[in-house]
C-alpha cells in the first residue's frame, strides 16, 4: 500500500469526527467567551443569575470531557498511522531487490523511518488547525457582530503584523536550511575522522587538512550561522509576542478615535484578542510545519517509488522440501550487467553462463579481483536476477517462477556478512543442543564464545576471523543443502585456513553439502572437485582439478 492511500484513508475516516468535534469545540469556545464577555461588560443575560456559575461550571466540564477525549483518540490514531507507516517502509525493505537496497542507501532507509513518524501527525496537525480556525472565525464574528468598523480595524491590524512575521520567518527558514546542510557534511566529515582514524595518524597532511580546511572551518559557519539564525529567531519571537500588545493598543487608543465606543465594548474586545492569542500561534505555526512534511512526503514518495515489492517469499513447508531435494543447478545462457545510477552506462558486463553445478561437489571459485566472483555468488544465491538466459533448479526455473523457494537451498557466509545481535531464529543455546556444540567444537571456538547474560545469544566479542567462524555455524545450523563461502577462510590464521581446506570442507562434503568456495588460496585448490575461473565477467576455466592445476601451473 502507497504512503498516500495510507494518510488519505486515515483521513477520510476521521473527518467527520473532525468536523463534528470542531463544531463542538466552537460551541462550547463561543459560550464560554459570551459568558467571559457579558460579566465584564455587565450585560445581563437571558437566565437567573443563579444559573450563571452552575451553567458555567457545565460548560468548562464539558469542554474538559470533550477535549481529553480528542486528545487520546489523537494519540492512538497517531500511534496507529506510525505504524502503518513504518510497516509498510518495512515490508518495502524486506521484499526489495538487493540492487534496489544497494542503489537506495542505508541513510535513506533512517531517514524514511524517520519521516514517517512526522506525517503520523498530520491528522491531529489537521485537527489543531481546524480547531483554532474555527475559534478565530468565532471571535472575529464576535467583534464584528458587536462593532463591524472595531472588527476590521483589527483584522487589518492583524494582517500586517502577520505578513510581516512570515516574511521575517521566511528567511530564518532559510538559514536553517543552510545549517542543516552544513550539519550533515559535519557527520560525513566526522565518519571519516572516526572510520579513518588509523590512516589520519600514518598521514600527518591528511589529517591537517580534515580537520582544519574541512572540519573546523565547518563547526566555525555553524557557530557563525547558529547565532544569526537563533538572533534573528528571537527578535521574530519578540516581535511575534509583543505584537499583541500593539493590538491591545489600537483597541486602547486607536478605536475611541476611528469609532464611537464604550468602554464595556473595549473590554469585550480585550477579552476576545486574549482569547485569541492560542488559536493564532497555532495557525502561524502551520505554515513552517507544513513545509516539513511536505519535504517528508515528497521523500517518502521518492522511497516507495524506488522500491517495489516484487519480491517471492518462502515458507517453512519450502525450507523442509529444500533440506533433502537438491540434485542439480544450470545456468542457461545466463547474462547480468550492472548500469550506473542513471541507468545509462553499462559499468560490468557478465558473458553468457553455461555450466551445471551436482549434488556434493565441491567447487572453487577464483579469479582477480573485479573478475566476476562475487557476482556469480549473487546470481547463484538468487540475491540478483539475470538480465537474460535461465537458472534450472532440478530441472525447474525456480528463479523466474518461485524465488523465495529458490533461495531456501542455500546458506552463505559472504566476505562482508553480518551477524545479527538477537537470536532471531530461536536456536536453542543450552548444551542439549548437541548439534550446536558439536559445531562449536568444529569450529574450534570452544574456549573462543561464551553466553550472554540472557542465555539467548554468544557474544560477538570476537576478532574478524573468529566471527567468520561464528557465522558458519549459524549458516550451518540452517541445514540448506548448498553452502557458498565468500572469501571465508581470508581472515583466518594459517592453522585453521590449512585445517579449513583439508579436513573441514571434505567434511561438508562428505555429510552431503554442495559447498561452493570464492577463493585465492590457489595453494589449496587439489581440495576441490572442481575449479571455475572468472575473467573480466566471463569463465576461463572450467574443469576437473587435475586439469585445472596443470593448466594454472
Amino acid at each position: 500500500m502507497k504512503i498516500s492511500q495510507i494518510l488519505s484513508g486515515k483521513i477520510r475516516s476521521t473527518i467527520l469526527f473532525i468536523v463534528l468535534f470542531g463544531l463542538l469545540n466552537s460551541l462550547l469556545n463561543g459560550m464560554l467567551l459570551f459568558f467571559i464577555n457579558a460579566t465584564v461588560t455587565g450585560k445581563k443575560l437571558s437566565f437567573p443569575d443563579a444559573y450563571k456559575l452552575p451553567l458555567f461550571v457545565g460548560i468548562v466540564l464539558v469542554a474538559l470531557v470533550c477535549s481529553r477525549f480528542f486528545q487520546v483518540y489523537m494519540i492512538r490514531l497517531t500511534s496507529n498511522i506510525t505504524f502503518e507507516f513504518e510497516k509498510n517502509i518495512l515490508e518495502k525493505i524486506r521484499c526489495s531487490t538487493l540492487t534496489e537496497f544497494d542503489a537506495l542507501g542505508k541513510e535513506n532507509i533512517y531517514t524514511a523511518v524517520n519521516d514517517t513518524r512526522s506525517l503520523a501527525h498530520i491528522p491531529e496537525i489537521f485537527m489543531n488547525a481546524f480547531n483554532a480556525m474555527v475559534v478565530v472565525l468565532c471571535c472575529f464574528g464576535y467583534m464584528f457582530w458587536a462593532a463591524p468598523l472595531g472588527g476590521l480595524v483589527i483584522l487589518m491590524t492583524m494582517t500586517v503584523l502577520l505578513v510581516v512575521y512570515l516574511i521575517r520567518n521566511k528567511g530564518i527558514q532559510k538559514d536553517l536550511n543552510r545549517q542543516r546542510d552544513l550539519q550533515n557534511n559535519y557527520y560525513r566529515y566526522l565518519n571519516d575522522a572516526i572510520h579513518g582514524f588509523r590512516e589520519l595518524k600514518l598521514n600527518v597532511l591528511r589529517s591537517n587538512n580534515v580537520y582544519y580546511n574541512w572540519i573546523f572551518p565547518n563547526r566555525e559557519q555553524n557557530r557563525q550561522l547558529t547565532n544569526k539564525t537563533s538572533i534573528k529567531y528571537l527578535d521574530n519571537e519578540i516581535s511575534g509576542t509583543y505584537s499583541w500588545y500593539v493590538i491591545f493598543g489600537v483597541i486602547m487608543f486607536v478605536l475611541p478615535l476611528v469609532m464611537k465606543t464604550s468602554i464595556s465594548t473595549q473590554a469585550a474586545f480585550l477579552v476576545t484578542i486574549m482569547y485569541l492569542i492560542g488559536p493564532v500561534a497555532i495557525l502561524v505555526t502551520i505554515i513552517p510545519t507544513y513545509n516539513s512534511l511536505k519535504i517528508a512526503y515528497e521523500r517518502l514518495v521518492i522511497f516507495n517509488h524506488r522500491l517495489s515489492i516484487n519480491e517471492g517469499e518462502f515458507t517453512a513447508r519450502d525450507l523442509q522440501r529444500a533440506s533433502g531435494g537438491f540434485s542439480d543447478l544450470e545456468f542457461v545462457d545466463v547474462k547480468y550487467q550492472y548500469v550506473s545510477s542513471n541507468n545509462k552506462t553499462t559499468t560490468f558486463l557478465m558473458s553468457p553462463i553455461n555450466m551445471r553445478i551436482e549434488q556434493g561437489e565441491v567447487i572453487f571459485v577464483i579469479g582477480g579481483n573485479g573478475s566476476g566472483k562475487s557476482t556469480f555468488g549473487l546470481l547463484l544465491t538468487g540475491l540478483v536476477r539475470p538480465r537474460s538466459g535461465k537458472i534450472l533448479l532440478n530441472g525447474n526455473d525456480l528463479l523466474s517462477e518461485d524465488i523465495g523457494h529458490y533461495r531456501s537451498y542455500f546458506s552463505a557466509v559472504f566476505t562482508d556478512g553480518h551477524l545479527f545481535n538477537e537470536n532471531y531464529d530461536k536456536v536453542d543455546m543450552t548444551t542439549t543442543n548437541t548439534e550446536l556444540y558439536e559445531l562449536i567444537s568444529l569450529l574450534k571456538l570452544n574456549d573462543k564464545i561464551e553466553l550472554e547474560n540472557d542465555g539467548d545469544r554468544f557474544n560477538h566479542n570476537l576478532s574478524k576471523g573468529q566471527r567468520k567462524r561464528l557465522a558458519l555455524i549459524y549458516a550451518l545450523l540452517e541445514s540448506k543443502p548448498i553452502i557458498v563461502l565468500d572469501e571465508w577462510a581470508a581472515e583466518q590464521d594459517p592453522n585453521f585456513r590449512r585445517y579449513f581446506y583439508t579436513e573441514l570442507v571434505p567434511l561438508l562434503q562428505k555429510n552431503g553439502k554442495t559447498v561452493i568456495v570464492i577463493t585465492h588460496d590457489d595453494e589449496y585448490y587439489r581440495y576441490a572437485s572442481r575449479i571455475i575461473k572468472f575473467n573480466f565477467g566471463e569463465i576461463t576455466y572450467d574443469s576437473s582439478k587435475q586439469e585445472m592445476v596443470q593448466d594454472v601451473s
